[in-house]
């Protein structure tokens, strides 16, 4: 036997010693065993932290590169064309156009009704629906 039951043996007699180097025995191997087993465990981990860290950083390389990541950038330049003088004279004229048409509108409501308040009021009159 080894060099363990021959001081297990020392100690006491060859019964006790016997039991005694089974019992060594069975913790090494369960020492052994959660010692591979914790090892293992931390080989996988770092396997799929790189693995799934590579897929992560090639997906964002493919969407950059993909008709999104095209219209990203055509929003980017486009955005930056407009602080140029050239953007922000468009910017500017078509602000005017529109507030320049909403004045329009409001403005030939405003003589529409105060026209047609004229018409009826002078139909009332009229046809003596109104006072004179």
């Amino acid at each position: 036997m080894a060099a363990m039951y021959q001081l297990l043996a020392e100690d006491c007699g060859d019964v006790l010693a016997t039991f005694a180097y089974a019992v060594y025995k069975q913790h090494k191997v369960e020492v052994m065993h959660a010692m591979y087993r914790l090892r293992a465990e931390a080989a996988l981990q770092n396997f799929l932290d790189e693995t799934l860290g590579s897929r992560k950083r090639e997906l964002e390389e493919n969407f950059t590169t993909t008709k999104i990541g095209a219209q990203l950038q055509a929003i980017q330049m486009a955005q930056n064309q407009k602080r140029s003088w050239k953007g922000w004279a468009a910017d500017v004229s078509g602000n005017l156009a529109v507030n320049f048409v909403t004045i329009l509108v409001i403005a030939a409501l405003l003589f529409g009704f105060r026209r047609l308040d004229q018409m009826l009021n002078e139909f009332g009159r009229n046809s003596s629906v109104l006072s004179k």
